[in-house]
């Protein structure tokens, strides 16, 4: 399980060697406060489009997010890692990892249990403000990677092999309602009590029993695709072929008073 998860210790070493780009998505209060050096402070706040009013849709133009991530010392070349505090901003590294595979990066990793792991074992910790060295970003984009309200539509109406995960808490899934026949997994429960990814025996057998399996094309979501991309990330991880981001999210979903509800 090593594609997208990187271990504390494989990253000191790429640190040490300055082999990769390091972003930083836990905000600018927690990046000032410490973070690990040479890391980028940034937000998925700020790879957002601007132009409507449902808050997680991803920005529409490619060259637009390409730039933004090339400011941040982003290449087409070089490996990125990301991480944030797990249990925190809505899993915002997974944001990352998807918009990165979005936009054809091949070699994101996520830092397997954040920053605070990082501190737990004591390793360097700055706090002056890194400034990144800008970077050429070409995007390639993998458009099956997302999934707008149309294509949910179709999938719920024309699709009964593709699974729609719910991956907000249970509270919200039963009090807010959700998408008809969504499968409720929150984003939480993939985490072991330390922050780190569960092991993958017993990731594998918590989606099996929900019927989240490598055969069927998934489609998560949650309140804005932060979650949901956690999600997508995590089963990426696992190997899964056909992942489907919903950005969009219930934002989009519960503005919409035709669009099907389920208690």
């Amino acid at each position: 399980m090593a594609s997208g998860l990187i271990s504390t210790e494989a990253f000191a070493d790429l640190l040490a060697h300055g082999a990769a780009t390091v972003l930083d998505v836990r905000g600018t209060a927690a990046y000032l406060k410490g973070h690990i050096p040479g890391a980028a402070a940034t937000r998925w706040q700020d790879f957002t489009d601007p132009d409507t009013r449902i808050k997680g849709m991803l920005h529409p133009d490619s060259r637009v997010l390409a730039e933004r991530f090339g400011a941040l010392g982003v290449s087409n070349d070089r490996p990125v890692v990301v991480y944030s505090e797990p249990f925190e901003n809505w899993g915002a590294e997974g944001r990352f990892f998807w918009m990165l595979h979005y936009l054809g990066h091949d070699d994101v990793r996520v830092l397997d249990g954040g920053f605070p792991m990082w501190r737990k074992q004591g390793r360097e910790v700055a706090f002056l403000p890194s400034r990144p060295r800008p970077a050429a970003f070409t995007p390639m984009i993998r458009v099956n990677a997302l999934i707008d309200k149309a294509g949910v539509v179709d999938c719920l109406n024309e699709s009964p092999e593709t699974v729609v995960v719910d991956a907000r808490s249970h509270d919200e899934y039963v009090k807010e309602g959700h998408l008809p026949g969504a499968v409720n997994l929150s984003w939480l429960t993939l985490y072991d009590e330390e922050g780190r990814l569960k092991p993958e025996a017993e990731l594998r057998a918590m989606l099996r029993a929900a019927g989240i399996t490598p055969d069927r094309e998934i489609v998560p979501y949650c309140t804005g695709g932060v979650r949901s991309a956690w999600f997508f990330f995590v089963l990426h991880t696992l190997g899964y072929p056909r992942l489907r981001n919903y950005d969009g999210s219930w934002w989009e979903w519960s503005a919409d008073p035709d669009a099907p509800l389920e208690f």
